[in-house]
């Protein structure tokens, strides 16, 4: 039902149906219109001959002697009756048969016993001068006989014979037909649509990383489907524009409040009563690492970061290690590093990796039970894995821990930001990031750099 409804739905089979249905009505009113309207001088005692060669082949018997002989059937009977003047001979090699016409045969004898199959032709001098003849080959259970018959025009009385013939033979018009389309047309429809192709696999590589990208419109599109590939595009043109002005807008109000948060922390730091302004640090401290963590998302978002540096994931592992260590320690918890290789060298941004692994290890400690260790495993080609044995990641969250200020509750600290960056920067390295389950409990993330 799915595969029905599909090829209903496609353009390149509706084009095959409808051309295979208007070639077969085409070639059915083009035969009609030739057998009515451009016949050709004696086409009707051709067409005639069919009825009485099919007569004359079931007619056919052995006699008593052991020869070929035309017999006399009932219909062969009804149609010598209806028309008399109508002569009729057959002839096996350049034997005439018996039963044939005597005045026929006579008049074949004196054109020398012709071989011929399938023709209509005049007798010109003979015993027959001046009739019209029309010979065809039938096929029986003796052999190939040729019928002859002279001055039999065509009636209504032929038409079911002329009928089935036409049929046989219009049926094998439609088999070449039929082949024809379901070899040629499907090809040529293929690169008919091959600019509409291309045109949705562009389209299936755009999004919010790709936004430069548009559907082609140069040579080679139809010019049916221009008009739609380029409303196309000026939609992609304004939505690009419309998202590179909200780009900027968070990466300027992000670097804006900067400044303010810098004041508010030297008028904190003028302030007498310490419990307070220990409080408002915090909070000042809470409000600094969001606005650095959209300004830093804005900035991979729109790939304004350098990543041509070569960094060692090994060496940058061992730095927040030990950048995180004393905290972990502090919280009643370890940290583990076990590099798979010496050195492990990559192209890439090293603050923006630093980043994002220290925003994994700082959730896999939070994460992990107290008395527990984390482990951060680096591995080729381009791996590092964190690994906690907390309660884990529902396989419903799986995907959407890594959007824009999720969170599990409002218990866990932090705006949600934290994996976002880890994704982004995975991504614009060439990588990704994906979290499966640790064995025994808990979580691992793997971060992949291309």
């Amino acid at each position: 039902m799915v595969l029905t409804r599909s090829v209903a739905r496609s353009l390149a089979a509706r084009l095959v149906v409808w051309f295979v249905i208007f070639q077969s009505i085409v070639s059915v009113l083009g035969m009609a219109a030739s057998l009515f309207f451009w016949r050709q001088v004696g086409d009707e005692y051709a067409f005639a001959q069919m009825h009485i060669a099919d007569l004359v082949g079931e007619a056919l018997v052995v006699g008593s002697d052991g020869q070929l002989t035309i017999g006399e059937t009932p219909e062969l009977k009804a149609f010598r009756s209806e028309r008399p003047s109508v002569r009729v001979a057959a002839m096996q090699g350049r034997e005439v048969l018996p039963g044939s016409s005597p005045e026929l045969t006579a008049a074949l004898r004196h054109l020398g016993l012709p071989r011929f199959m399938n023709v209509t032709f005049a007798f010109t001098e003979g015993p027959l001068a001046g009739s019209t003849a029309a010979g065809s080959a039938v096929e029986t259970k003796w052999g190939e006989v040729v019928v002859i018959s002279t001055d039999n025009p065509l009636q209504t009385a032929d038409v079911p014979a002329l009928s089935q013939y036409m049929f046989g033979y219009l049926i094998r018009v439609m088999g070449v037909v039929l082949l024809g389309s379901v070899l040629i047309v499907p090809f040529v429809i293929h690169r008919a649509l091959r600019p509409l192709n291309e045109a949705s696999r562009s389209a299936a590589k755009i999004d919010l990383r790709s936004r430069d990208l548009r559907l082609p419109d140069g040579a080679g599109v139809p010019s049916e489907l221009l008009p739609l590939v380029r409303s196309i595009n000026v939609a992609l043109d304004r939505l690009d524009e419309g998202f590179s002005r909200q780009q900027r807008f968070a990466a300027e109000a992000a670097h804006e409040m900067r400044t303010p948060l810098a004041i508010m922390a030297a008028r904190i730091d003028s302030q007498q009563d310490a419990g307070q302004a220990d409080g408002m640090r915090r909070d000042v401290e809470r409000m600094r690492t969001l606005v650095d963590q959209l300004l830093l998302v804005a900035r991979l978002e729109r790939r304004d970061v350098r990543l041509e540096e070569t960094v060692d994931l090994v060496a940058l592992a061992r730095d927040v290690v030990a950048d995180c260590t004393p905290l972990a320690i502090a919280g009643g918890r370890d940290l583990a590093l076990t590099p798979e290789v010496g050195q492990l060298p990559v192209r890439g941004g090293r603050q923006v990796l630093e980043s994002a692994l220290l925003n994994l290890v700082q959730n896999a400690v939070r994460a992990e039970p107290l008395g527990g260790t984390v482990d951060v495993i680096v591995r080729s080609p381009g791996q590092i894995l964190v690994v906690d044995h907390g309660a884990g990641v529902a396989l419903a969250d799986r995907e959407s821990i890594f959007d824009p200020f999720w969170r599990r509750d409002e218990l866990h600290p932090g705006a949600g930001l934290g994996l976002t960056i880890v994704k982004e920067t995975a991504i614009a390295h060439g990588g990704g990031v994906s979290v499966e389950e640790t064995p025994g409990g808990g979580a691992t993330f793997r971060l992949r750099l291309g």
